[in-house]
């Protein structure tokens, strides 16, 4: 594995094989130890004879961590690139529980990397790769601005206009209507929405559109609609101009909120090879597998890589000593999910 600190205007080895994807990441030293299963899983799942060119927006890692992802990654077919963006650039943008303004130096990929890269795939650093990358590097963008995966948690820009099974399915959606303003802005309600976690990026188009300046206008003029941070600017600027990738591609944490497919907002075929094979487990929401007390249900799943494959096998998280607050706050969080389902519920009948 070859380590690289990249200026922002500086080109990547253009002898590099087109056939090999090329992979960002962002990543602060909370993320550390799941950005090391992300890019070895992704790794380890290419097909015999690729090769994974890494590109890490480097949020705030320490020397220690990156010591410790090249010794995780060093056996395997990956040449790794390091950029330290201004995250001055997006210090300004609403955050909010676990999300830091990390979150949003995907928006500036066409900016800060060289143009040689016109495009790549983009996975956030809590997900467990468990098919070859090759596959989606040769999908056909079609002039689209992305691939990615309508977000199962709030598959629709209004699924009360748009969802066939909504009475089934809204329950337990994360939100109804995740682009909230969507009629002042002109958006067509019947529209999928995507989750970013999961993206393969025509950053020749980003580029030539500087779309990273729509983007962040987006945030700052709509700033008090905006929910799932840089994912509402993104569904915004692009709607009608995606395609959507198969399910199986980002199996989002509320995949397993649905009881069963006949609940599903989506093809049903899709929702079941989704839950049963998912090319990407995305550790989705505030409860993270590496926390002192996951909810994911495939958490196991996380922990079990990470002893097998990194350098922090056998690293667990410290256990805090009880706090009645963090305990009512559970509680109240069990509480309101299970009240919103059933509200929704009742709400459904006449519908």
């Amino acid at each position: 594995m070859q380590q690289l600190k990249l200026d922002i205007r500086e080109s990547l080895d253009t002898t590099a094989n087109p056939a090999d994807p090329v992979l960002l990441c962002a990543a602060d030293e909370n993320y550390v130890k799941p950005l090391a299963v992300t890019l070895h899983s992704a790794a380890s799942h290419l097909r015999v004879g690729a090769r994974l060119r890494v590109l890490v927006m480097d949020g705030g890692l320490s020397e220690g961590s990156w010591h410790a992802l090249r010794e995780t990654l060093n056996d395997l077919p990956v040449d790794m690139h390091v950029i330290v963006p201004d995250r001055g650039l997006v210090e300004d943008l609403v955050t909010s529980h676990h999300i830091t303004h990390t979150a949003y130096l995907r928006l500036l990929a066409a900016r800060l990397l060289p143009d040689s890269i016109d495009k790549l795939i983009y996975l956030d650093s809590d997900v467990l790769v468990q098919d070859d990358l090759c596959k989606l590097w040769e999908t056909d963008l079609e002039g689209n601005y992305c691939l990615a995966v309508p977000d199962i948690a709030c598959p629709f820009v209004d699924a009360r206009k748009a969802d066939s099974n909504f009475k089934k399915s809204s329950p337990y959606m994360a939100a109804l209507s995740p682009i909230r303003n969507w009629k002042q802005l002109g958006l067509d309600p019947a529209e999928p929405y995507f989750n970013s976690g999961v993206m393969v990026i025509n950053l020749a188009r980003w580029r030539e559109e500087q779309i990273h300046v729509r983007l962040l206008d987006i945030l700052r003029k709509h700033r008090r609609f905006v929910w799932c941070w840089d994912q509402y600017a993104l569904n915004v600027a692009f709607s009608g101009n995606w395609k959507a990738l198969p399910l199986r591609w980002n199996q989002g944490a509320h995949a397993f909120d649905y009881p069963d497919d006949t609940h599903s907002p989506l093809d049903r075929e899709q929702f079941r090879e989704m839950r049963k094979n998912p090319a990407i487990i995305h550790f989705t929401t505030e409860w993270k597998p590496w926390h002192a007390r996951p909810y994911h249900r495939l958490h196991r799943k996380f922990i079990e890589y990470m002893d097998q494959h990194t350098v922090w096998s056998g690293w667990r998280p410290e256990q805090p000593s009880f706090n009645l607050k963090r305990w009512w706050d559970d509680r109240a969080v069990d509480f309101i999910r299970i009240a919103t389902v059933r509200y929704r519920q009742l709400a459904a009948i006449w519908a």
